[in-house]
């Protein structure tokens, strides 16, 4: 066997993989689809849960372009007449379980709390999302609030409170930014 017969073969295969990954890349670039501060169905159908209409909220950007958020916040989303809404994953039992949309008013108060996906205890951990439990949330506007858990679901519990804490916070955060403080 020649040197040119033991080259070849891997050659060949290198190249194809060269070819195939710039391909692949080309092909990402052509169909990417910026989608920073878009508000998705998903969003969309959770303000509603909370407002009643989606209609005039838009994604607060940064200046550089990035979606604006805070430690335990992924966007806040606001309509420009202070109602204001912050997408939140929290632990409960599960990691990152709660992937919640927790609204506030024109007061300054949780007015909402809509539960984008739950990825807790079927049957005891999926409790926090009972619109009786939900609704001990409404009016807050401290983070110094005691909302009692509920039995059995501990830990989710726990997880809610600390979401609904973390947006209390940022939404101080956000108005004293803004100058409201």
């Amino acid at each position: 066997m020649t040197m040119k017969e033991k080259i070849m073969p891997p050659l060949v295969l290198t190249l194809i993989c060269v070819i195939s990954s710039a391909l692949l890349v080309l092909a990402y670039n052509l169909t990417y689809v910026d989608t920073t501060g878009i508000i998705t169905d998903k969003l969309s159908a959770g303000l509603s849960e909370i407002y009643g209409t989606p209609d005039g909220f838009e994604m607060l950007i940064n200046d550089d372009g990035t979606v604006k958020s805070y430690e335990g916040v992924t966007s806040i989303i606001d309509n420009g007449s202070g109602k204001t809404a912050f997408e939140i994953t929290a632990d409960g039992y599960s990691k990152g379980g709660l992937h919640l949309l927790i609204g506030f008013d024109e007061s300054g108060a949780v007015c909402g709390i809509s539960v984008l996906t739950i990825g807790e205890t079927p049957g005891l951990g999926t409790k926090v999302q009972d619109s009786a439990y939900l609704d001990r949330f409404k009016g807050i506007t401290s983070p110094d609030f005691q909302v009692d858990g509920i039995t059995g679901a501990t830990y989710s519990s726990k997880g809610m409170n600390k979401a609904v804490e973390t947006a209390v916070n940022a939404y101080s955060q956000l108005k004293e930014e803004q100058g409201n403080g």
